[in-house]
């Protein structure tokens, strides 16, 4: 499958999904004028990702080969949370088809706020996150 890439800049995060590199991250400051036309191709390219894996099979994620995704912003607006929960929900999908999944996210060692934002996705989403200060 192709890799989706998506520049970063000032309102929008650096995008990449890399299945040749086992490279998955929303990284940088999202606050987009149109989050959709952001977020929309992420999710639509991670929907046939998972698809593809069910189906094809040519990738395996174990438990010593997980598919990793990290989540590294500094701050995100509130259409922005809409997506990310698009996106993990799509994740709680994978992982209850048996994928071995896990979430990385990352915040600044004294920005609760981050950390609590990912503390509340995980927990709309019924899985677990391995929070890293950086």
């Amino acid at each position: 499958m192709e890799k989706l890439s998506i520049t970063g800049g000032d309102y929008c995060p650096e995008i990449l999904f890399s299945p040749e590199e086992n490279i998955f991250h929303i990284k940088g400051i999202s606050r987009p004028e149109d989050a959709r036309s952001v977020f929309y191709p992420a999710i639509t390219w991670l929907k046939d990702f998972y698809e593809d894996l069910l189906t094809n099979g040519e990738i395996s994620y174990s438990f010593e080969d997980p598919f990793i995704i990290q989540f590294d912003l500094s701050y995100f607006n509130s259409s922005t949370a809409k997506f990310l929960f698009d996106i993990v929900m799509i994740l709680k999908k994978m992982r209850t088809s048996g994928i071995i999944v896990s979430v990385v996210w990352f915040y600044e060692k004294n920005d609760t706020d981050m950390r609590d934002a990912g503390e509340h996705l995980s927990e709309l989403a019924e899985i677990d996150f391995v929070y890293l200060p950086k």
